[in-house]
This record gives structure tokens, C-alpha cells and sequence, in this order.
């Protein structure tokens, strides 16, 4: 019952998610149909856009302490099916090919049955366990493969040019870093007001480490997707940021599934 209610509500944030982007798309087209170059933040429609995504960020947050991440993670896909339906109302001249709708429709199947099989618990993490997660070798090796991969984009775009893969890759890994940041975050919060114990927040630096982290991989996060976007189809756009961040929060359930299994 609790893993369909966390889905219920993840469906109408991921819904909000897609208004957002479709909304931040078409305002930087307008503008480059206008001939102007205003800063997004100038821009009304791009505004009304993050403002949408705030808002589901911030419910993003609360569910990420509600439930385990391991549900949480594949749920984001949900709003692949909504940009494909309103990215052509939106965008008259993108269109959702038969193959592109198909695609879309195996991986409703797949987070259908994941939302199924998904464990129903949701352990508590103390700072304690967060810091022995970030110590294993599994998290190291994650925590590696992500700089590398980033780094070598970072470098290949600044030298050849950035195109949909460079950007959406770079946001995808950047959103799923937040997602782990903001995890920590909401799970030290958790533990604030249900345990009535503040000593975490008063005695350590880490969790203003974890905030910190969250704010700049946030932002980074936005930075690329909005090149994307701004140069690109944003039924492409999607698709590849959402399998990029996808593949990165699978990482972080494989590191952390293999912590819990070593706990038994």
C-alpha cells in the first residue's frame, strides 16, 4: 500500500516535471524565434517552468526520506510518458515516432513490475551508517567511475563542442548525484524530528557537506539540461537525461543493496 501511494504521488510530480521542461523549451524558442537573448531568469515562461520543478523538487525530497531508494529510482521514467505527450503539443514540429512511443511503453512495463516487486521498508540511516556506505569499496568505485565519466566529458565538450550526449549525460549524472545528496540530507533531517535528537546537526559538518553538494550538483544539473534543450529536441533531451540519471541512481541502489546484505 505504501510503495502504490509513493507512486501515485510520484506520478503527479513527474507529470508537474514534464509541464516544467516543456515550459523552459518553449520559452527559449520563443525567444530564439523573437531574435532576443534575454538570461532565462528574465525569461517569464522559463520561470513559470522552474517554478513548476521547485515545486517538485521539494516533494521530491519529502518522498526520498519515505521511501526506499531503491523504488524511488526507476519511478523517475514515469515522465518520459508524459513528454511524450505533451513535448508535440508544445513543440508542433517534434514529433513521437511509432518507435519512440513503443520504447516508452516497455519501460512503463518495467517500472510497473519494479513498482510490484519493490521492498516496502524503509530502513533509517543514521550518519554513522551514511559514512560506513561511503566507505565501501562498491561506493568508491561508483564515486570514481562518476568523476572520470564526468571529466572526460567536461574536457571532450570544452574542446570539440558540446552536443545532446555532452549535455544530457553531464545532467543525468549530475541529477543523480543530487538525488544521493539529497537523500542523505532528508534522511539526517528524518532522524532530527522523529528521534527529537539534534546532535548530528550540532557536532558534525557532514550533513552541511551533504546540503552543500545537493545546492551545487542541483544547479549544475540545470545548467546542462538547459543547453540541451535550448539546442535540441526535447523529446531527445529527456530521453537521454532520464537514462542517464537512471543509470546512475541504479549504481547508487547496487552500492547501497550490497551494504544492507553485508549488515545481515
Amino acid at each position: 500500500m505504501k510503495a502504490l501511494l509513493v507512486a501515485t504521488f510520484s506520478l503527479a510530480l513527474s507529470f508537474g516535471a514534464a509541464v516544467g521542461l516543456n515550459f523552459q523549451k518553449l520559452s527559449m524558442r520563443k525567444e530564439e524565434q523573437r531574435g532576443t537573448k534575454r538570461p532565462v531568469y528574465l525569461q517569464p515562461l522559463w520561470c513559470m517552468g522552474f517554478i513548476i520543478q521547485a515545486f517538485d523538487a521539494c516533494g521530491d525530497f519529502v518522498f526520498i526520506g519515505l521511501a526506499p531508494q531503491s523504488l524511488l529510482a526507476p519511478l523517475g521514467a514515469l515522465s518520459l510518458g508524459f513528454n511524450v505527450i505533451l513535448a508535440p503539443v508544445f513543440h508542433p514540429s517534434e514529433k513521437a515516432t511509432p518507435s519512440l512511443v513503443l520504447a516508452t511503453a516497455f519501460i512503463y512495463v518495467g517500472t510497473i513490475v519494479t513498482i510490484l516487486f519493490a521492498p516496502d521498508t524503509n530502513p533509517t540511516y543514521t550518519l554513522e551508517k551514511l559514512l560506513t556506505f561511503v566507505k565501501t569499496a562498491l561506493f568508491i568505485l561508483y564515486a570514481l567511475a562518476c568523476v572520470c565519466f564526468q571529466c572526460i566529458l567536461l574536457w571532450h565538450g570544452r574542446n570539440y563542442g558540446y552536443g545532446i550526449v555532452h549535455c544530457c549525460a553531464l545532467a543525468g549524472c549530475f541529477g543523480g548525484e543530487c538525488i544521493l545528496f539529497a537523500k542523505s540530507t532528508s534522511e539526517l533531517v528524518k532522524n532530527a524530528i522523529v528521534g527529537q535528537s539534534y546532535d548530528t546537526w550540532t557536532t558534525s559538518f557532514i550533513p552541511y557537506i551533504f546540503i552543500l553538494g545537493m545546492i551545487l550538483t542541483a544547479i549544475t544539473n540545470v545548467n546542462f539540461l538547459n543547453q540541451g534543450l535550448a539546442r535540441f529536441d526535447a523529446l531527445l533531451v529527456e530521453l537521454f537525461y532520464l537514462s542517464e540519471k537512471g543509470r546512475t541512481e541504479n549504481f547508487q541502489c547496487m552500492a547501497m543493496l550490497n551494504l544492507l546484505n553485508k549488515d545481515r
